[in-house]
């Protein structure tokens, strides 16, 4: 098959690209120029991989012209599209007109483009667990469920889904739950507005990537949406996610953190019911949450010592950091104190796509 790549330098993306190269089909990739300079010392190691035999397209995931050019990457148009360019959190809160525009108006153009090829492509989203919004009480979660958009970036994915739907396109949705990698940093101020006991259930990188490659190529994913989870052996609580990955990091566990340094609600993420469903027919899953930290633990290896030496300091530093802890709430400008809830700051469960 020939697949096109939209966002193929983001973290979901190099897994998709990866993915579709083992398996066989024909990739081009289509990312931005700015994407481009940031990932220049990558994308030279990329190439002296399987990577090598790829097209690459630059330009404006917003512009007609430039989805075109992608587009003709391939002679007669892509045979499936996956489509994975989005801004995501934090970046999508900071300017809400050019999330939309991006997430929003770059679906729209991708839309147009694969319904003028002589033989439209299979369109494959890439959303989100965020468009469920916050089910801290009630954490098991179906794709059958009720959406909304609570925040700028999920009803983007709300907006972009129903965009598809209503195109006419073969199309499949994918929604990831939260995309784990080993180059995450958990020395975030974003991660107090998770709420220590929300329900995480992980889905490695390079499972999500499988995931996509073969929603693109099996005619029975046509026309669905998969909640997209690593199951029962990637559930876990937020809470024992960052105690895990602090000892990694030299830190021990996260009881340093009180339950009031972090957010009381406002955050999505849960336990897919139904994502085993998704694993029988599309086949992706490799990788578990222990195979995940292993990644880390190796990672790790070589700040964990000299981190441990510096962990008094470190921890202080970390909570000092919490929105919500009564220092911080006292520095902080009358705007943001009383405009903008630290709830709203939130991490991405995409992983940097």
């Amino acid at each position: 098959m020939n697949i096109l790549v939209t966002g193929g330098f983001g973290n979901v993306g190099r897994s998709a690209v990866n993915a579709c190269l083992a398996a066989g089909h024909r990739v081009a990739v289509f990312e931005s120029p700015s994407a481009l300079k940031r990932a220049q010392a990558g994308l030279r190691r990329l190439l002296r991989t399987q990577w090598s035999q790829c097209s690459f397209v630059f330009g404006d995931i917003r512009s007609s012209e430039d989805i075109g050019r992608a587009f003709a990457a391939f002679e007669g148009g892509p045979d499936a599209v996956i489509h994975l360019a989005a801004l995501i959190p934090p970046t999508s809160d900071r300017n809400p007109a050019v999330t939309e525009a991006i997430n929003v108006g770059g679906t729209a153009a991708v839309i147009a483009a694969a319904k003028a090829c002589p033989k439209p492509p299979r369109v494959v989203l890439a959303s989100s667990i965020a468009i469920y919004g916050d089910r801290l009480a009630d954490f098991w979660i179906r794709a059958t469920d009720e959406i909304h958009g609570s925040d700028t970036y999920s009803g983007t994915k709300v907006a972009c889904e129903g965009l598809l739907r209503a195109s006419g396109l073969d199309f499949a949705i994918l929604r990831l739950s939260f995309v784990a990698w080993a180059k995450w940093l958990p020395l975030d101020p974003l991660i107090f507005s998770v709420p220590p006991e929300t329900r995480l259930e992980i889905i490695h990188t390079e499972d999500a990537g499988r995931a996509f490659a073969a929603a693109a190529a099996l005619p029975a994913a046509s026309g669905r949406t998969f909640d997209i989870g690593g199951g029962a052996l990637c559930r876990t609580s937020f809470r024992a996610y960052i105690d895990r990955m602090f000892r990694y990091f030299g830190l021990g566990d996260s009881s340093f953190l009180p339950a009031s340094a972090f957010a009381a609600s406002g955050f999505h993420c849960g336990w897919y019911e139904d994502s085993d469903e998704a694993e029988r027919l599309l086949g992706f899953r490799r990788k578990t949450l222990e195979d995940y930290y292993e990644e880390v633990r190796w990672e790790t290896r070589f700040i964990r010592p000299l981190a441990a030496l510096a962990s008094p300091v470190v921890r202080r530093w970390l909570r000092g950091m919490s929105p919500f802890s009564p220092r911080s709430q006292a520095s902080r400008s009358p705007r943001l104190a009383g405009g903008n809830s630290p709830a709203r700051l939130r991490p991405s469960t995409q992983g940097r796509r």
